[in-house]
């Protein structure tokens, strides 16, 4: 038997995934120069949580190799 959410937490659900929904479709409909523009935003106002340049785990690898390699990639085709 399926677990059912209450009626409350149902809405809260769908609102969730209509705001996701919204924001797929926003970025999603940016220039690439926009859209680098908005993840360099994001990422200045963020931080990777405890994990240096150089440490083995997939936080630091994507945060600190990752993202900036797409971003740069993606910059020099706009």
């Amino acid at each position: 038997m399926p677990f059912k959410l209450t009626p409350e937490a149902q809405a809260r659900v769908a609102e969730g995934r209509a705001l996701l929904a919204q924001r797929q479709a926003h970025y999603g409909s940016l220039s690439d120069g926009n859209l680098v523009a908005s993840a360099k935003l994001c990422m200045s106002n963020m931080q990777p949580i405890n994990h240096a340049p150089g440490e083995p785990v997939y936080d630091a690898t994507m945060w600190h190799v990752i993202l900036p390699e797409l971003l740069r990639r993606l910059s020099e085709r706009s």
